[in-house]
Order: structure tokens, then C-alpha cells, then sequence
């Protein structure tokens, strides 16, 4: 019901002066004069969040400890960190880099890349903090965003086209810390300055192949999906490297579906295709009643979000953890037989910039109008990690590669990440309403609890198997030969 209507309603509802009714008729007044003046609950109307946000207070002071996940150690990229004595350093390879590509790599003069960013920056201003924006005039944030794009999209090209870091005094221990430094959310540079600037390259070059080149940078592209996107030549011309794309077709088809809505910057594009395709809740088989869409309650929401408590609870109920086909973070799935089941999961590196790239996709998706997907696939693999043994478990399967230390401090990284963070309660819930309903299905039933106990005891690997089968093969040929002693057969 509109405000207004609330406000006419009242009015009717009014008593006659005189009738008791005039007390509190002044709170009134200033009931309906809130109602009035208060915003729409449209989702139309709700106020739009910065496209390059600042890490949410919130965050830093939930995770402890964690403020070096979210400064750069090398160069900076944007308004947030510009001009720090300690990054110094990164401002002369900036430079370096930015002159690398404007001469080696396009067709335009420095003047026309002023006057084509000049002419858009007051929207590139725009999707950063004002606080941070309004110390620097419009020809300063200009140069700044000609140097940091172009320095970026050089050192991209450079690291992915097999160039030589030594030519730019790059420290080869320097290169992940570069890797580190632009997926940081306070790192950002618009992707519409990054379009802009590629637009100016002497070559012709899709944003379909852009992206494979930033998800190769980033190294979440298949090798072979690259390497059909980069069919080219390169030659030397006057120093630089001359590209000639040989399959535009193949590039102008294999669109991918993340562009269907713009990118935000680097870190959006990232976010995006480590998470994968977004599954059809009506995807995959639904059998009974299983209660996938249509009205939750309080307690449906938390008996689906609760967790599992351990890997080792699943496989007791009989559900085998294999490797998904594919690293996309979405790619997880669940199918039961009845009596066995298969959960399937991307596997996941797990090492020293781990922590730094989580909270960064975390405070990313905290600060925006984005769904909560990363942090519902922390809180999913959360569920299924209790202590040391189920990493254990999930490396032996090849689901976690540990390169961070202990079993034991991976298991409390994940514990420390997905900690009090809101996921969103509609990712992997498909997989959630099927585990719960295969391990209520299992602990009701003591045939198929026995009949899980004997498959774990008797076929847990497939030597067991072929014992059992050999066995039963030479019990079969012993009754055969008994039989015959007993039975002779007369010619």
C-alpha cells in the first residue's frame, strides 16, 4: 500500500475534535509526515554502490590480522593508494610500462589518449569514493588513469605474449606480487578505462579475445580454450610485437555469458568465470518431493544452511567426494542411487596468496549490489570441513591441493574466512536440499545403513573388489569339480 493511502486512512480513521482523539495528535502529524518523506522500497529506487568500492569497515574489523590482504605491496592502480612514499618504486615501472604500450602496442600519440580519457572523467570519477577523488583536479585523475591503465594492459600483455620482465627491471619474486596487486579490490581500475584504452591498440582485437587474455593473466583459462582464442603470429615491427588474429570466427562465437552484464573492473571479470556459468535451479534430476523452490520458513533456511559437520559424516552415510570436470567454483553437484551417492567438487589451490584473493572477492561482494556466490562456496566447503582429518581427506582426493602449511591450518583458514559472513542462501542450495535428504533417508533406515557398512568393509577399493570376485570364481570352479567327483558322467 502506497504512503499516501496509509496517510488517507488514517485520516478517516480520526476521531471528531473534542472526542479524546486530539491526544497525540501532534505524534501523528509527524507519523504520516515520515511516511511521506520516506524513500520507495523499490528495488528501482534503492541507492546505487560504487563500482570500485573501499574494503567495508565491517569486514576489517571481523577478520583480524588481515589489513595486508588489502593494501598493494608494489604499484598502485587508482585514486586509493596513489602517491604512497613506499610504493615509489611501482610508480617509475608504472611509468615504464605505460611507455611500452602507448609506443609498442597502438597507433595513437600520447595527446589523443589525454583527450579521449579527459572526455570521460567524470564517470570514471564516479566509481570510486568521492572523498578519495576530490583531492585531485580533473587533468590530474586524467594522467592517473592514463598511466595505471596503460601500465596494467602492458604488463598483461607482456606476461601472457611470453615477453621478458628483465627489460622493465622486473624482479622475477616481484611477479606474484604483481599477480597479487590487481585482484585487489581497493586496486581497481574501471573496466570502461581499460576498453577505452584497448580500443586505441594498432591491432584489431575482440573483447572476446581481451578476456581470454585477462582470464590467462589470471590463470583461471584453460589452456587449450586459450590457445584456440590466441591463433596468431607475432612478428617483430619497429621493436614491438605485430598480432593477426586467424580465427575470428571462433572468437566472434565463443562469446562468453559473464559479458551479457558489464564488468565493474579486473576483479569482477575474475569473480565472474572463477565461479563458472550460474546452474538452473531446474537443472539436473529432481525425484519426490523435494522442496526446491515455493515458500522456505525460518527452519527450512536453517536446516539447509546448517552443516554437515565433516567429510568423514558423509562418506559414513555412504556419499563418495570425486573431482568435478571442471575448476568453476558453481560446478559442484550431487547424485544418489538410493544406497550411494557421488558429491562432486571443483578442486581448489589452497597457498600464501589464497587468504589475500578470498577476502578481496569477499569485501567485493560485501561492498556491492552482487550475490553473495563466493562466500556461499566458502560456507558449502566450510560445511564439509570440521578438523586436520577432512583436508586430509579432501586432498587425498585431489579436491584441495594444500601448498599453505599444516592440514590443520587450512582447516582453520576455512573456519576463519566463512565465519560470520551472510551467503547467499539460494547457491548450491539444490545440492544441500539432496544431501539432507539422502542422509534422512540413510539414518532411517537400518538395511541401508548395514548395507553401506558392508560396501565400506567388503568393496572399499578395488583390489577388495577383485579379491572377492577371484574368490567366488574359485569357490564356483570347487563346486563344479565336487560336483563331477560326485556325479561322474558316463560316455
Amino acid at each position: 500500500m502506497a504512503v499516501k493511502e496509509v496517510a488517507i486512512l488514517m485520516e478517516k480513521h480520526q476521531g471528531k475534535p473534542g472526542d479524546g482523539s486530539c491526544v497525540g495528535r501532534k505524534g501523528l502529524a509527524i507519523l504520516k509526515s515520515k511516511l511521506e518523506t520516506s524513500p520507495s522500497s523499490s528495488p528501482s529506487s534503492s541507492s546505487p554502490k560504487l563500482k570500485c568500492p573501499k574494503v567495508p569497515k565491517r569486514l576489517r574489523e571481523m577478520v583480524k590480522g588481515a589489513e595486508d590482504c588489502y593494501a598493494p605491496k608494489l604499484i598502485s592502480l587508482g585514486p586509493y593508494y596513489h602517491g604512497e612514499s613506499r610504493l615509489a618504486e611501482g610508480e617509475e615501472l608504472k611509468l615504464k610500462l605505460a611507455k611500452d604500450y602507448i609506443q609498442n602496442y597502438c597507433k595513437e600519440i600520447v595527446d589523443a589518449f589525454y583527450d579521449k580519457i579527459s572526455s570521460i572523467i567524470t564517470e570514471l570519477k564516479d566509481y570510486y569514493d568521492e572523498m578519495s577523488t576530490k583531492k585531485y583536479d580533473d587533468d590530474e585523475f586524467t594522467v592517473m588513469m592514463v598511466v595505471d591503465g596503460c601500465a596494467l594492459l602492458s604488463y598483461i600483455l607482456n606476461v601472457c605474449l611470453g615477453s621478458k620482465h628483465g627489460s622493465f627491471s622486473i624482479r622475477f619474486q616481484d611477479i606474484s606480487v604483481l599477480y597479487r596487486d590487481a585482484l585487489l579490490l581497493e586496486n581497481q581500475l574501471p573496466y570502461q578505462l581499460l576498453l577505452e584504452l584497448m580500443k586505441m591498440m594498432r591491432f584489431e582485437w575482440t573483447n572476446d579475445l581481451w578476456t581470454a587474455m585477462f582470464l590467462e593473466f589470471f590463470g583461471i583459462n584453460d589452456e587449450s580454450i586459450f590457445q584456440e582464442f590466441m591463433g596468431m603470429e607475432s612478428n617483430s615491427c619497429h621493436g614491438g610485437l605485430f598480432l593477426r588474429a586467424s580465427r575470428k570466427s571462433n572468437l566472434e562465437s565463443a562469446g562468453n555469458k559473464s559479458e551479457s552484464k558489464p564488468c565493474h573492473h579486473l576483479l569482477d571479470l575474475f569473480r565472474r568465470n572463477f565461479l563458472g556459468e550460474e546452474r538452473s535451479s531446474s537443472s539436473g534430476s529432481q525425484t519426490g518431493n523435494e522442496k526446491l523452490e515455493g515458500t522456505w520458513s525460518v527452519r527450512d533456511v536453517k536446516e539447509v544452511m546448517a552443516s554437515f559437520r565433516n567429510v568423514k559424516k558423509l562418506m559414513d552415510a555412504g556419499i563418495r567426494i570425486k573431482r568435478s570436470p571442471t575448476r568453476h567454483l558453481r560446478d559442484i553437484s550431487f547424485r544418489s542411487n538410493g544406497i550411494t551417492a557421488c558429491l562432486k567438487i571443483p578442486p581448489i589451490t589452497i597457498d600464501s596468496s589464497t587468504k589475500a584473493m578470498f577476502l578481496n572477492l569477499i569485501a567485493y561482494e560485501m561492498s556491492s549490489n552482487v550475490p553473495h556466490d563466493f562466500i556461499s562456496y566458502l560456507r558449502f566447503l566450510d560445511s564439509l570441513i570440521d578438523h586436520a582429518d577432512d583436508v586430509k581427506e579432501l586432498q587425498s582426493i585431489g579436491i584441495l591441493q594444500n601448498n599453505l602449511g599444516t592440514h590443520e591450518e587450512v582447516a582453520i583458514f576455512f573456519n576463519m574466512v566463512s565465519t560470520n559472513f551472510e551467503s547467499n542462501f539460494h547457491a548450491y542450495k539444490e545440492v544441500r536440499v539432496k544431501i539432507r535428504k539422502h542422509l534422512q533417508s540413510h539414518y532411517n533406515s537400518r538395511a541401508k545403513m548395514w548395507m553401506t557398512q558392508c560396501l565400506d568393509t567388503y568393496f572399499d577399493s578395488p583390489w577388495t573388489i577383485i579379491t572377492w570376485v577371484g574368490a567366488f570364481f574359485a569357490l564356483f570352479l570347487t563346486f563344479v569339480q565336487t560336483y563331477y567327483i560326485v556325479f561322474p558322467q558316463s560316455r
